[in-house]
């Protein structure tokens, strides 16, 4: 009792980005503040403590002996607090979980397993957001994302599914097709979500010139076939124009394995490589202190692994 309040928890904050960061300016970023924001609440920190915590100079600040002493004890504090916040808001509040995934990933593969989930877990209220943005793993974020690629420093990453890509088409395309010369014979159909489609399709074609230098492909040029090729809006359409007949589709054999299984696609051609980029669940170190998102994750990894 009597004593002076505690500098305020933002203040704390600052302190630790610009130990982290190595400079004011760059702090300044981080917190979404300005730098004389960050001065200021600096300059709290040290008028409450009465020493100075910085050297600054040229090369940015650098922790004072006092600074060095105190900054993994506030490390700590922080660390702890934000801990206990986390698993009371778990213990207290109804069970949400907001799950970040793209189109495809969620009409292809999650949608069909989603059920077995609510079943097992019918209290879990499930969120989705899906498109292609990059996760937001904020306040009011996402929990975990299902994502093509790789983590941002700081979060954590667990390999989902390690893919091939293929070309398909519907069979009856794939019975007309010429011995020679096959890629030639229809439009290369594409997404307006697709990532990377000319070099995933140029990564796949150099496959078929070391089966094919006859010269009979010297006038086909992949990129171009692939920019003239008909523009869907999703990936569920491309794919649903692919089962009409009206063109092969570069696939990821993880979003393609119901159609293949059920005869609606087949493989043309014996060329596969591997994906250039597995398909991940990203989220942050903390994110499994929410109950709802460690069953998820459980569950997911349980669907994975009964496909391997």
């Amino acid at each position: 009792m009597g004593k002076r309040p505690l500098p305020p928890l933002a203040v704390l904050q600052t302190f630790c980005a610009i130990v982290e960061t190595g400079g004011f300016g760059r702090a300044a970023e981080r917190m979404g503040l300005t730098q004389t924001a960050v001065s200021h609440q600096l300059s709290q920190l040290e008028g409450w403590i009465g020493g100075k915590l910085f050297d600054r100079g040229r090369s940015g600040a650098r922790l004072t002996p006092l600074g060095a002493r105190l900054h993994p004890a506030i490390v700590d504090t922080i660390s702890q607090l934000e801990t206990a916040l986390y698993q009371a808001r778990a213990s207290v509040s109804v069970r949400t979980l907001t799950l970040s995934v793209t189109p495809e990933f969620s009409s292809q593969w999650l949608a069909s397993r989603l059920g077995d989930f609510c079943q097992r877990y019918p209290d879990i209220e499930l969120k989705m957001v899906v498109g292609y943005q990059r996760p937001d793993f904020g306040p009011n974020g996402v929990d975990l994302a299902i994502w093509l690629g790789r983590a941002e420093a700081g979060l954590v990453l667990d390999e989902l599914l390690m893919d091939e890509e293929f070309v398909v088409s519907s069979p009856t395309l794939s019975e007309r097709l010429p011995k020679r010369y096959a890629i030639k014979a229809a439009p290369l159909l594409r997404y307006t979500g697709m990532r990377h489609t000319v070099l995933d399709w140029q990564r796949w074609y150099e496959q078929v010139l070391d089966h094919d230098v006859a010269g009979g492909m010297a006038d086909f040029d992949i990129g171009q076939a692939v920019e003239n090729g008909p523009l869907f809006e999703s990936f569920a359409d491309m794919l649903g124009a692919c089962r009409d007949g009206l063109g092969f589709a570069l696939v990821r054999s993880s979003l393609v394995a119901k159609d293949i299984a059920e005869g609606q696609l087949v493989r043309c051609f014996v060329e596969v490589q591997p994906a250039a980029v597995s398909y991940n669940l990203l989220y942050p170190p903390n994110a499994l202190q929410n109950p709802s998102a460690a069953l998820f994750r459980t569950w997911l990894t349980s669907q994975v692994n009964a496909i391997a």
